[in-house]
């Protein structure tokens, strides 16, 4: 076997595969065509065939139960004895009833009593069971013929037997006041042979049980110990009517079938334990167990063969990266010689050409490394002297509050409010972090705006209107700043006239925050407005290029808003020339939280 270990693994494997392929073939296709023909020939024939048979007498002798309760229904004498009152002529007409009834039962071999139950006054019997079904009338469905009542216990009578009760309402015939009406009910009493038949259907595979169910799944007949007009212990109305299944009842494995038997509203069920079922496979089993033994035993040999050529080298490269992963330097000087299957000699080749590799980057690594760090101090150098050629931000609070110090001084209360509510802006744009409450951010634009009324001499007013809800809102820095500078710039400085700015927020019912801003200014010509709203509709590029537009204000908000809350947010314009423009923006429940 020596060839094989210099083979690639691949082909071991392939040839082991194939080996157990052809093995396992063998193994289900002997038993499946063996055991599909024993299953067919021993159970399901046999069931089908015993259920077909007693579906067939159950009809047949259904069929001469309900000729026999017609005859009887429609017996003159006896619609007659059901409505007379006189006491002399029904005593007359009940002997007739009597013999005839007594006929009626030597005519169908199986039926133990027949009664006639009168909705007037007591009815009649022949062996004394109208005490037992005249309380079953409530039970039957008005106009019915042969109706399966069910099964009952008689006591003593009828020798201690468990009688099937079938009623047929009867209705009167002649002419008159009581044509058609229900006069009374004619129940028969039979054995449950009387409705299966004599046939022993029990003879061919007693393994198998069946069960003839009513409705109600208590037993009329079967060919086990199961009294007759109890209902099986375990089984369940589910299980019974769950068609063909595997079911564990009893402690056993059985084979369930299940088929409706519409004339009596039942079913019949056939059990069958699993063990006895596959008894004839016992001999198969056997063969099949030598079969497979003898090409285990075959494939054994070249499988310890195949099994020792791919581990045993696997195991020394493993124990020598074992040594590798421990990242002593000296190790990966070390170099692994495989003797082998193809595979694994070119897998230490390629290692210690791998290791060769990592030597080189690693020397090549620490240069390029120093080079970095060499270049990164001298890019930090130029920083520091960049930052330190820049104006300290607290300079500029200073000097700015130094300013509002001598307004103060002088008098001068509009430089003073100027300056104030500039060095919030400034201070509010460039400290904190990206997003703010509403609160704030409308805070900074009442400053902004006292800056613009000073400065347009108080050409136009301003009305805020925001709830509560709205103002608690996390909204990003300076996104209404370039807003509102719009409708100042846009609206209000082109004209003459005085100008009305109306800023408000509110927190519709999806949880959405709508900010408006509506000027009464100059408005935006539809060429100009359409442009706007191709600029507003681009998706968004995540950098926000500060570019000479007159709208780059919007779309930078507009950006802003998109990148931070999704798509469904942003910016809205509507305008009307000579009339005003109206911006709206949209923003996410406090998706603002997690930008």
């Amino acid at each position: 076997m020596a060839f094989l270990r210099k083979l690639s693994i691949r082909s071991q494997l392939l040839i082991l595969a194939t080996s157990t392929i052809i093995v396992i073939l063998i193994i289900i296709f002997h038993t499946y065509s063996t055991m599909s023909g024993m299953i067919t020939r021993s159970h399901e024939e046999y069931v089908n065939q015993t259920v077909s048979e007693i579906k067939k007498n159950v009809t047949s002798n259904k069929d001469v139960i309900y000729r026999l309760m017609r005859d009887v229904s429609y017996n003159e004498d006896v619609q007659s004895f059901l409505v007379e009152n006189d006491a002399l002529t029904r005593y007359d007409l009940y002997k007739k009833i009597n013999k005839l009834l007594t006929s009626q039962k030597e005519l169908k071999e199986g039926i133990m009593d027949i009664v006639i139950s009168s909705t007037r006054s007591s009815g009649i019997d022949i062996n004394g069971g109208n005490s037992y079904v005249s309380p079953m009338k409530q039970l039957i469905p008005p106009k019915v013929n042969a109706y399966y009542v069910g099964i009952q216990t008689f006591g003593n009578l009828y020798n201690s037997q468990n009688g099937l009760i079938f009623a047929t309402t009867i209705s009167y015939l002649k002419q008159g006041d009581l044509f058609n009406t229900d006069i009374g009910t004619v129940f028969f009493i039979i054995s449950p042979k009387a409705l299966v038949g004599e046939e022993e259907y029990n003879s061919k595979q007693t393994s198998t049980q069946i069960y003839l169910l009513d409705r109600d799944l208590k037993v009329i007949t079967s060919n086990s110990q199961v009294k007759i007009g109890t209902q099986l212990p375990g089984i369940t109305l589910k299980d019974s009517l769950a068609g063909d299944r595997m079911i564990e009842w009893k402690k056993k494995q059985y084979v369930m079938q299940s088929e409706s038997l519409p004339d009596i509203n039942g079913s019949i069920l056939s059990m069958a334990p699993k063990d006895e079922l596959l008894r004839d496979l016992l001999d198969i089993r056997r063969q099949e167990l030598i079969i497979l033994t003898l090409c285990l035993l075959g494939l054994a040999i070249p499988f310890m063969f195949i099994i020792n050529n791919i581990l045993r080298p696997l195991k020394k490269l493993i124990f020598f990266m074992t040594i590798l992963k421990r990242g002593d330097l000296l190790k990966f000087k070390r170099r692994i010689s495989l003797q082998g299957y193809m595979e694994i000699s070119i897998m230490a080749s390629e290692l210690n050409s791998m290791l060769d590799e990592i030597d080189q980057l690693t020397q090549s690594l620490l240069e390029t490394n120093t080079r970095l760090y060499s270049t990164e101090l001298e890019k930090k150098k130029s920083e520091l002297a960049f930052l330190r050629s820049q104006i300290n931000p607290h300079f500029l609070y200073n000097t700015l509050e130094a300013i509002t110090g001598i307004a103060v001084v002088e008098g001068q209360t509009q430089i003073k409010t100027m300056t104030r509510a500039l060095s919030s802006i400034f201070r509010y744009s460039i400290k904190g972090a990206g997003v703010v409450s509403l609160d704030h951010e409308v805070k900074i634009i009442e400053s902004y705006l006292q800056i613009q009324q000073i400065r347009f001499a108080d050409r136009f007013s301003v009305h805020y209107d925001f709830t509560q809800e709205a103002l608690a809102y996390i909204v990003p820095k300076m996104f209404l700043q370039p807003i509102v500078e719009n409708a100042i710039y846009h609206g209000f400085e082109p004209t003459l006239k005085f100008g009305e700015l109306w800023i408000k927020g509110y927190v519709d019912v999806q949880g959405t925050l709508i900010v408006t801003v509506v000027d009464n200014g100059l408005g935006i010509v539809a060429d100009r407005l359409e442009e706007i709203r191709t600029s507003l509709s681009a998706p968004p590029s995540g950098i926000l290029e500060e570019v000479e537009q007159k709208s780059i204000g919007l779309v930078n908000v507009n950006n802003r808003i998109k990148l931070m809350f999704g798509e469904e947010c942003g910016i809205q314009i509507e305008s009307t020339l000579d009339s005003g423009t109206q911006v709206q923006l949209t923003i996410a429940e406090k998706r603002g939280q997690d930008a």
